[in-house]
Parts: C-alpha cells; sequence; structure tokens
C-alpha cells in the first residue's frame, strides 16, 4: 500500500482574537482531512479545535511599542524557533493570523522555503504602513481580507487577494434592531470591556472604574458588569473587586447580550459590541511614546472599526488625552438621558452587518488553504 502523507498547516496567531478567529478554520480543515496536523502558535480555542501549540501562546500577547521592546528576547528566539521548525518539519503551508510585526519576518522566512503562505486578517494598511501592502502582495501566496474596501490596497500587487468576509458575522447571531428597546425604567446595564491583553487593561480599567463612580453617582441604578478575558491576571482586577463590580468571564457576545450600554476598548471587540447592536463608547489610551509614532503614521479618521466601517461617526471616541473619567461618564450619560440618541444609535449599528456582507469567512478561508497542500 502507498504511504499516504498527511496535511500539515502551520497558524502564527498570536493574540487572543486570532485565536478565537483560527479555531473555526481549524475545524472546517480538520471537517475535510481528519487527520491533518495544525501546529504553531496558538491559543486555547485553537487547541480545542485540535490544534498544536509549539510555544507559550500568553507571552506573545503583547502590544505597543514599549512593550514589544521589554519582550524583544522572548519574541527574537521563537522567531528563530519557528523558523527551525519550519526547515525541518517542511509544512504544506503557513497561515499568519494578522499579528504582522511578528508575521512578517515569518512569511518571508516561508516564501525563501518555497512554502505557500496563506496571509488571513490583512494588515491594516488602510491606515497606516501602506508599503506593507507590498510586502505581502510580494511574499505571501494568497491574502484573504476581512473588509471589503481592503481589496483595493492588494489587489495591485502579484499574491491574489480575496474577500472571504468577516468572523464576526460568522460567529454572532444576526441580532434585529426592533428587538432593542430603551429600558422603561432606565435601569441599564453598562458592560465594561477593557481589552483582553495585560497592557491595555492597565491603562484603561482605572479610568473606566473612575468613570462608573461618576456614572453611579448620577445613575444610582446602573448595572455594572466587567469582561474579564481568562489569561490574564486577577491582580489588574482588583480595584473592581474592591468596588463590588460583577467580573464577566464568558464570551463577550453573552455579556453584550444583557447589556444596553458598553464602554469599550478600542478594538475588535469594538465590532462585536456593533454587531450586537449595543450603544458605546469606544475609547483608547497608551504610552506617550507611542501615541506619539501612531500619530505620525495613522492615516484615518477614526480609531473605532464601527466608525471606520461606517466611514462616519456613528459612535463616540475618547483618545489619548481626551480620556478623562468625566469625558467618558458625559459621553456615556447621554445615552442613558437621551431615548431618542440611543435609538439612533442601535438604528445605526444596525446596517454594519449589510456592509460587511454575508460570506463565512471559516469556510471560504479553509478552502484557499486546503488548494494548497492538496
Amino acid at each position: 500500500m502507498d504511504n499516504v502523507k498527511i496535511p500539515s498547516v502551520m497558524f502564527i496567531a498570536g493574540d487572543p482574537s486570532g485565536d478565537h478567529h483560527s479555531a473555526p478554520i481549524i475545524k472546517k480543515l480538520v471537517e475535510r482531512s481528519p487527520d491533518i496536523k495544525t501546529w504553531g502558535i496558538g491559543g486555547p480555542a485553537m487547541a480545542k479545535a485540535g490544534f498544536q501549540s509549539v510555544l507559550p501562546f500568553e507571552k506573545f500577547n503583547c502590544m505597543g511599542y514599549v512593550e514589544v521592546i521589554k519582550h524583544l528576547p522572548f519574541l527574537l528566539g521563537a522567531k528563530k524557533s519557528l523558523i527551525k521548525l519550519m526547515k525541518t518539519q517542511r509544512p504544506d503551508a503557513l497561515v499568519c493570523v494578522d499579528y504582522s510585526g511578528f508575521n512578517i519576518p515569518m512569511m518571508k522566512a516561508a516564501a525563501k522555503l518555497k512554502i505557500p503562505v496563506i496571509w488571513y486578517i490583512a494588515p491594516m494598511v488602510w491606515a497606516w504602513k501602506r508599503k506593507r501592502a507590498k510586502i505581502l502582495g510580494d511574499h505571501a501566496s494568497h491574502i484573504a481580507t476581512i473588509f471589503p474596501f481592503e481589496i483595493p490596497y492588494f489587489s495591485p500587487f502579484k499574491a491574489p487577494v480575496t474577500f472571504v468576509g468577516n468572523p464576526l458575522t460568522e460567529s454572532l447571531p444576526a441580532v434585529n434592531s426592533s428587538d432593542k428597546k430603551f429600558p422603561a425604567d432606565k435601569i441599564f446595564r453598562l458592560a465594561i470591556i477593557p481589552g483582553s491583553r495585560r497592557q491595555e487593561i492597565k491603562n484603561m480599567l482605572p479610568v473606566m472604574l473612575e468613570t462608573v463612580d461618576i456614572l453611579k453617582k448620577e445613575h444610582p441604578q446602573l448595572k455594572v458588569t466587567i469582561s474579564k478575558f481568562k489569561g490574564v491576571d486577577q491582580e489588574l482586577f482588583e480595584d473592581a473587586k474592591q468596588r463590588g463590580i460583577e467580573h464577566f468571564s464568558g464570551p463577550l457576545c453573552d455579556l453584550l447580550t444583557k447589556s444596553d450600554l458598553a464602554l469599550v476598548t478600542s478594538g475588535t471587540a469594538s465590532l462585536e459590541t456593533a454587531l450586537m447592536g449595543v450603544p458605546m463608547v469606544i475609547t483608547y489610551r497608551t504610552s506617550t511614546i507611542s501615541y506619539n509614532i501612531y500619530k505620525r503614521f495613522v492615516k484615518i479618521s477614526y480609531i473605532g472599526l464601527p466608525n471606520i466601517i461606517a466611514q462616519t461617526s456613528i459612535v463616540p471616541e475618547c483618545i489619548q488625552d481626551d480620556v478623562t473619567a468625566q469625558n467618558l461618564a458625559d459621553k456615556m450619560s447621554r445615552f442613558i438621558k437621551e431615548p431618542a440618541y440611543w435609538e439612533e444609535c442601535v438604528a445605526k449599528l444596525s446596517t454594519l452587518r449589510t456592509k460587511l456582507g454575508e460570506k463565512t469567512p471559516s469556510t471560504e478561508a479553509a478552502n484557499i488553504i486546503y488548494s494548497y497542500i492538496v
């Protein structure tokens, strides 16, 4: 009997969002080839789907120039180890999931080894570092984007580019805006979503808690719950615990289903909140050094994905020096005081799912990967 080669696909997903969005793709690959080997860098969601991680996932989850510099020895060592594994294990394909600072060198190394590279969740070249579009176009075998407006940024280059749909429209239930009702008794349920990375939480949670203190004085019936990512240290939430604020460690969509408002650190969570039809204030603050660097390069008017996709301000944003407890409380309070404002926001949020289309990204991305490994 002839030996049948078992397909091998290496993934590199260095943050919780990448882990969450890669897991359904791995499931689809396993459905097509039950013996397939998927391995590399990934988290608990990917592991549950049958993925084998070769290095500790948590150590990759850092962001911002200062934070990355602190972790540089580990990251450099990880690159060296992973490139060595690529040479010895010879996967049939490498799937780079977002995480561009780390994944671009990995993509280049794979290209030199003649290993096909599928890039899933492309860098935000429409916001900054547009040269990365050419880098991906020259080295990737295929680019799978999750926003339809990204196609023109990559299409001038040789790598095929495909809009595969947005993973959140696949994973989240469709919400009917007419089912969302302004609380008649004004007992609002507020979700605090400080982020999933340690540095994000350190930067954002204290001012979010101060915001809650202000809001509670004006709206004493406010019910507050904090989204706590399971992989971060409990110590970061001690102040919240002392205040008696409820923590929620389950899926974010489960918390949002029970929420009327949200205060969200900018990132994927803001789009998830939007697709669940929850009015929010998006906020973000980083180190002064990182912010000044970003300011020089970022070429967009908004930081929040809902506003970027809508190409207009449909939810308020508060950035850097404007991130004060009073500013955030004032923006949040307007939703509670003005039913028409809250309802208008819900209606605008309901249009975003249509803009993102109805494709199933796990199927689309798995089909692309499979085309390179058979």
